[in-house]
């Protein structure tokens, strides 16, 4: 896999985005179709979830938090930061201030109390566009986990639902299954 540095196009958008990003360091900010999300607060309860997930990759993997990730085909209106990115391990080291969506194989998020649709509604569509393989939805607001894969033309062709304790398996590359058993519902 060969990282392309490529940015995307430059949009109104993009660059009210980054002022607004740049102005508020400390908090966690996204566009979707040229909105603005932000969150508030990032609490310790979804910190460990995140990173109870990230351990649980096989460590050959590069595995990243809040990466930038761009992706051509959303025309410089949407600007992911998912809560855990994985790609290949020749990525691992590595310090790049956008990465292209194409170049990841699995992405996480836990859902937020403030904005849940975000994570189980607009991203979906979004991580499908981009061709993403998986797109891991970590709910503690229902103790589920949700596996979307297969995308397609926009769009994911499976789901598959986990109740909180019982094991999420993800297929290849990866070939890893996911203990959940840590995982709380807030």
């Amino acid at each position: 896999m060969t990282l392309q540095l490529e940015r995307p196009v430059t949009t109104t958008e993009m660059q009210r985005f980054k002022a607004i990003d740049e102005a508020f360091p400390d908090l966690h900010a996204e566009m979707i179709d040229g909105e603005v999300c932000i969150e508030t607060v990032v609490t310790s309860a979804h910190g460990q979830m995140v990173m109870s997930i990230g351990a649980q990759m096989p460590a050959q993997w590069c595995v990243m938090t809040e990466v930038n990730t761009v992706y051509e085909g959303w025309h410089g209106a949407t600007y992911l930061r998912p809560d855990l990115s994985v790609a290949d391990p020749s990525y691992r080291g590595t310090n790049h201030e956008e990465f292209p969506a194409d170049e990841v194989i699995l992405v996480g998020e836990v859902v937020s109390k403030s904005n849940p649709e975000n994570d189980t509604r607009r991203k979906v569509t979004k991580y499908a566009q981009a061709g993403i393989p998986y797109y891991l939805v970590v709910d503690p607001t229902k103790g589920q986990c949700l596996l979307y894969s297969l995308p397609s033309e926009g769009r994911y062709r499976s789901k598959v639902e986990s109740k909180f304790g019982d094991p999420v398996s993800v297929g290849a590359p990866l070939d890893t299954e996911i203990d959940t058993s840590a995982l709380y519902t807030y």
